[in-house]
């Protein structure tokens, strides 16, 4: 009987009180995005299980990193100082383990003949390929770079194009095209950003100008306009949701406006299309006061985006109009969120910008939100009565 019993537990998942332990799903990065190089900025790293919920990693918080998150690929976690003081400025590559602990640092690369790239960088969906957005002491524009196997980056090009500092552009599912937006006018022209910027990259990985043509969605008769506000996200299957308005004369100033979210098809030449009519685009459900972002999901079936105190989410459907989550409208009633990241269980991990706390929520193709138990969780605290420093979230989704 005894060895029966030792058998039967070997095979099976849970036996008389012994639970075999659960892989995670994902791993979750959580830091401030401190703008002094010489200041150590601890990463609080986690290990989320399917029902969401966080473990620390061993070691967390990470207090040998410096600089602003930029991404992982699974083998490297990279950071960018960002300080005009200093002399030079680096991207950091650090080893990362097998269980997402952040290990020694690998490379870095040294960007003075650059300017002082300080506004902010984003991995392509492959991991191979990081892209490094110019400050506003810089030419705007991007640098692209390589990332070995090893670590090492290898510079692959310059591209000067008009983008705002830190405004990061988002790549179709099959990573051969980027997208970005025209820097929207200062307090003296109020009109919203008007149209997007496309990207071809190079067989090289680097960025390069394309011609390419933008179908918005029809706007209404009698002198309307569409134009873009400068929020996006993608999808896997080449497609994007942005937010768009449609404006009665010169910059919204002859009449009212109206405001939604729209679908886009990337077509195979970068064209980006869409089908959708003023009168289909999802309307929101709240203000944009605050907060600014808006993220899709690992399937592209579900993406969130930051209204007033809380998160709005809806129904992604490809080239066909977006649909609002049914039920409550607003999730959250307090602070606001800043940043956020999906896994691949369908998990947000969204940062609140007042409190400093890491909310963990659970969404469903049905249509139902709800938080995931052990939410929220405080990596940070550094608030003040005004909110807290600038954070960041990066989610290491597992295969």
């Amino acid at each position: 009987m005894r060895s029966f019993f030792v058998s039967a537990c070997l095979v099976s998942t849970m036996c008389a009180g012994i639970a075999v332990a659960q892989s995670p799903v994902a791993y979750v990065y959580v830091a401030e995005d401190t703008s002094n190089a010489t200041i150590t900025s601890p990463i609080s790293a986690y290990a989320a299980s399917t029902e969401g919920k966080l473990t620390p990693l061993p070691g967390s918080p990470y207090t040998h990193t410096t600089g602003i998150m930029i991404g992982t690929n699974g083998t490297h976690f990279l950071t960018l100082d960002g300080n005009y003081t200093t002399t030079h400025n680096y991207v950091h590559v650090y080893k990362v383990g097998s269980n997402g602990v952040i290990g020694e640092e690998v490379s870095k690369q040294d960007l003075h003949e650059w300017c002082q790239e300080e506004g902010g960088g984003v991995l392509d969906h492959t991991g191979q390929y990081v892209y490094l957005v110019g400050s506003d002491a810089c030419d705007p524009g991007y640098l692209s770079f390589a990332l070995s196997k090893s670590g090492q980056l290898t510079f692959r090009g310059s591209l000067g194009v008009p983008v705002d500092a830190g405004v990061l552009p988002v790549f179709s599912g099959n990573d051969k095209f980027a997208y970005n937006f025209v820097p929207t006018p200062g307090s003296g022209a109020p009109c919203p950003t008007n149209a997007f910027i496309g990207l071809g990259r190079e067989s090289s990985g680097a960025l390069e100008n394309i011609s390419f043509s933008e179908t918005d969605p029809t706007p209404p008769a009698g002198g309307y306009q569409t134009s873009q506000l400068g929020l996006v996200t993608d999808d896997p299957t080449n497609h994007l949701a942005s937010l768009v308005t449609f404006q009665e004369g010169d910059c919204g100033q002859s009449g009212p406006t109206q405001t939604g979210l729209a679908s886009y098809t990337i077509e195979s030449n970068g064209d980006l299309v869409s089908t959708n009519t003023w009168e289909n685009v999802a309307p929101l459900g709240g203000d944009l006061s605050t907060g600014w972002a808006m993220k899709m999901n690992a399937a592209g079936n579900i993406f969130a985006i930051t209204l007033g105190t809380g998160l709005q989410f809806f129904h992604f459907n490809g080239a066909n109009p977006i649909t609002p989550f049914s039920g409550k409208q607003i999730i959250g009633d307090s602070g606001y969120i800043n940043a956020m990241d999906w896994d691949g269980d369908n998990h947000l991990y969204a940062l609140n910008g007042k409190s400093g706390k890491l909310h963990v929520y659970s969404a469903t193709q049905s249509g139902f939100v709800v938080e995931a138990p052990g939410s929220p969780y405080l990596p940070i605290n550094n608030c003040t009565a005004g909110g807290c420093s600038p954070q960041n979230i990066i989610v290491r989704r597992i295969p």
